[in-house]
């Protein structure tokens, strides 16, 4: 890997110098010396913040560097997505353009990650089969679970959830089961919302920081999806059955080594929001 200072367009300003964290660029009699480009870990920050240009380095992809266009970046703006954007679990029946989740991909490629690693996958599912398969495959299994809360023991394992801080907001969905039940016989879809499509996100098991990784990449796909007219939802019922199921692994081809932090689904929405929503005061404590 090459890392040179192009010294007829250095001003000698120190800005490389000051965001290279990994300490590759440094402060040597007052000039900007590339000392140990093995540390580097391509954040790509030397060439981001050179003002004319002058750093060359051969490990980044030329095609992804080109000057911010800072006339488009407003507050207002995007303050109105993260406000506004709505998870939506009612879809039209019409298909998103694979150009469209491509540059919704290419966008998420960008969100940070621990030490640069760059170690976030996607796996894309539009298949209308697969998604019913996997839907109905978890709907199952949580009828499965509510038939067996119906025996005694049961009841007490129930109570048990209800009373967990950490169980009780999802054992609650067991009490208006049997309505669930009814509506999806009729077709209603109470797991991936019938979307047109599935966006799994996962990273290499086990590494430190994974689930922070996926989860900026998911936020970052919600909100820009938003801003294409596009509506998302989180499925943590999902991403929970992948963490235990290897049938469910097996059907959506996630390679055995790496792990789903987050799944999102996604699509047209059937129908908008006027207005934004109410929410809770913040928890805040200053020091």
């Amino acid at each position: 890997m090459e890392i040179r200072k192009i010294e007829d367009k250095c001003i000698k300003c120190m800005l490389c110098v000051k965001d290279c964290i990994a300490g590759v660029i440094r402060n040597i009699d007052g000039e900007a010396q590339i000392v140990q480009p093995d540390l580097c870990n391509l954040c790509s920050h030397c060439v981001a913040v050179c003002p004319k240009g002058a750093i060359y380095h051969d490990g980044l992809d030329a095609k992804d560097l080109r000057e911010i266009r800072k006339e488009l970046i407003s507050s207002e703006s995007y303050k109105e997505i993260a406000i506004t954007r709505r998870s939506i679990r009612n879809y039209k029946d019409k298909p998103v353009p694979k150009e469209i989740i491509e540059d919704i991909i290419d966008v998420a490629r960008y969100s940070p990650t621990a030490s640069n690693l760059q170690d976030v996958g996607y796996t894309i599912v539009t298949d209308k089969h697969l998604l019913k398969k996997v839907s109905n495959w978890i709907f199952g299994l949580g009828n499965w679970v509510y038939s067996l809360i119906q025996t005694k023991p049961g009841k007490t394992f129930k109570w048990a959830l209800e009373q967990a801080e950490a169980t009780k907001s999802a054992a609650k969905y067991f009490d208006g089961m049997d309505y669930y039940k009814q509506q999806s016989e009729l077709g209603k879809d109470y797991i991936l919302h019938n979307a047109p499509v599935l966006i799994l996100i996962h990273s290499p098991s086990g590494m430190e920081f994974a689930s922070d990784n996926c989860n900026i990449s998911a936020a970052n796909i919600t909100n820009y999806a938003h801003s294409l007219g596009l509506g998302t939802c989180y499925i943590g019922f999902l991403t929970l059955a992948l963490r235990y199921d290897p049938i469910l692994k097996w059907w959506l081809d996630i390679p055995k080594d790496r792990q789903v932090y987050s799944s999102l689904v996604m699509g047209y929405p059937a129908y908008s929001h006027a207005f934004t929503v109410s929410r809770k005061k913040a928890f805040v404590k200053w020091i």
